[in-house]
């Protein structure tokens, strides 16, 4: 049987994105996902002044700092849609990343210790 062809799928995706019936879909769940993002955001902020708190005892300048939250807020981002190895794995990709942008490993060791409790063997 051959593929469906742009006809088909342009009529389906058409039907199902209807103005009404995503506006719908929307309502109907708007509490909910406002109580997840809600949390989500409380958790968010409470690992960046975690995380800005740590910075501080390590002396990193102010004006690098926004760079290691960055750091903080992938990880974190990371941390919504992974676990275990894969998380570890997502990890060392975003410090290979900062590192490779300037920031101090060791510092990036910081945080990651702060938002995971420790650091992947590398």
């Amino acid at each position: 049987m051959p593929y469906k062809g742009y006809l088909v799928r342009i009529k389906k995706w058409q039907s199902k994105f209807d103005p009404d019936t995503v506006r719908n879909r929307f309502a109907q769940v708007k509490d909910i996902a406002t109580d997840q993002a809600q949390e989500q955001f409380a958790r968010l902020v409470d690992f960046e002044q975690a995380v800005k708190a740590r910075l501080n005892e390590l002396g990193v300048p102010v004006i690098q700092m926004p760079f290691y939250l960055n750091v903080a807020r992938q990880i974190f981002r990371a941390m919504t849609k992974h676990s275990g190895k894969t998380l570890e794995q997502e990890i060392k990709v975003i410090k290979a990343t900062w590192t490779a942008r300037g920031l101090d490993p060791a510092i990036i060791d910081e945080v990651i210790k702060v938002m995971i409790g420790y650091v992947p063997a590398y």
